[in-house]
């Protein structure tokens, strides 16, 4: 079977273990950022590349640490820091988990370029101190033809993100590919869903993806 992850961040992927080929649709990139504090009581990241990227190291010595999902709360662990997370990956998540248990104290929002806001934006609503940096940015590839080939003979597509989902259906699907879609959270799934095509959802760290997989192809 023949089954394409298009993660760019590998880390935690069943990629690692080559029973699934993995082919990003875009790469990852560090960027500049500037924290105006040290004093965070409470720090959220939002994704596995924003701890990747994410330089202030010391300002996370004994604080409360909040993870989007089980890929960003591994690559966490992988430095020797718990975090909390939801059982329900994203940003409704997060906000159900800190929804009741805010308290006081001040927040720092770690994320992508572009990435999502509801998290930094809940926490103004609830006029609470909190700054949101950016430290790192996705690029799309430069060209796509290599990859078509690998994609039109796929029976399976994961995509992690809406970004991927975005480019895949602009630079490289073609009408009458039989490939079936796979969103990783139910933000991609129904993203996959209103571009007009049939996405399903995954448990991405079940103990077998590709038998998951299998059963819907």
């Amino acid at each position: 079977m023949n089954i394409i992850d298009t993660k760019a961040n590998i880390s935690y992927s069943p990629a690692i273990e080559g029973s699934i080929k993995n082919l990003p649709l875009y790469k990852l990139k560090s960027i500049n950022y500037e924290l105006i504090s040290d004093n965070y009581t409470n720090i959220i990241f939002q994704s596995a590349a924003a701890v990747e990227f994410f330089k202030h190291h010391h300002v996370l010595n004994e604080k409360k640490i909040y993870s989007m999902g089980k890929s960003t709360s591994l690559s966490l662990l992988k430095k020797g820091l718990i975090s909390k997370s939801p059982d329900t990956p994203g940003s409704d998540g997060i906000i159900k988990l800190l929804e009741n248990k805010i308290g006081t104290g001040r927040f720092l929002v770690v994320k992508g370029k572009g990435g999502l806001n509801e998290i930094y934006n809940f926490l103004k609503y609830k006029n609470l101190k909190v700054d949101q940096v950016c430290c790192y940015e996705r690029r799309q590839l430069d060209s796509y033809d290599n990859l078509k080939d690998d994609f039109f003979s796929a029976d399976a597509v994961i995509f992690p993100s809406t970004l991927a989902v975005k480019i895949f259906f602009k630079e490289i699907y073609s009408e009458g590919v039989k490939t079936k879609f796979f969103g990783i959270s139910n933000r991609i799934v129904t993203f996959i869903n209103d571009s007009g095509y049939e996405g399903i959802l995954i448990d991405y760290f079940s103990n077998d993806l590709e038998k998951q997989i299998q059963k819907f192809t």
